[in-house]
């Protein structure tokens, strides 16, 4: 497997979390706004400390396991958010989502980590097709998942946090990425 920490553009690199990332991770983690549409809960720092320590080590794109990976600035290695990835027991397709802290939305650089993210998964693992699952509310995924050419796959009617809601399911497949 290729060393994460060569996944970089000209501002944000892809690297492992660490229990040093606590203060940065719970800053965003942590935060109402970014938490409303993603699947994790908001913690204690105690649990958030247990958390990056496991995730430091554990290993990366192992089939049937989510593993998540840190979004820092180039410049600096500060945290800035986090992607989860979750390679299916198949290992044809893998799901990825994305955190970021919202100083830093609205600027590109969750698309240029996103980017990054598919490209390590696809040079690292037979992966075929990368889905990403988002509610229909969350404008701001949408626009990300349609920015790097995902296609709408589907949307179906669910319930979050016990709402109801409809979440779209986005695809690309590895050749459509290849394209791009």
């Amino acid at each position: 497997m290729k060393d994460l920490a060569i996944y970089s553009s000209d501002r944000v690199a892809l690297r492992r979390l660490s229990e040093d990332d606590l203060d940065a991770f719970q800053a965003y983690r942590t935060d109402v706004e970014v938490w409303k549409y993603q699947g994790w809960n908001i913690v204690s720092d105690g649990e958030a400390r247990a958390f990056l320590k496991t995730v430091a080590h554990f290993p990366l794109l192992v089939p049937s396991e989510w593993c998540q990976i840190a979004i820092a600035l180039k410049e600096d290695n500060h945290l800035i958010g986090d992607i989860g990835i979750h390679v299916s027991e198949s290992q044809d397709q893998a799901e990825i989502g994305f955190s970021l802290n919202r100083n830093y939305q609205g600027k590109g650089l969750a698309s240029e980590a996103v980017v990054l993210a598919m490209n390590f998964i696809f040079e690292n693992s037979p992966v075929q097709k990368i889905i990403g699952i988002t509610d229909a509310r969350n404008d701001a995924s949408i626009r990300l998942l349609e920015r790097l050419k995902m296609e709408k796959l589907e949307s179906l009617e669910t319930e979050f946090r016990g709402e109801p809601c409809i979440e779209h399911t986005y695809v690309i497949t590895r050749s459509d990425f290849q394209k791009s």
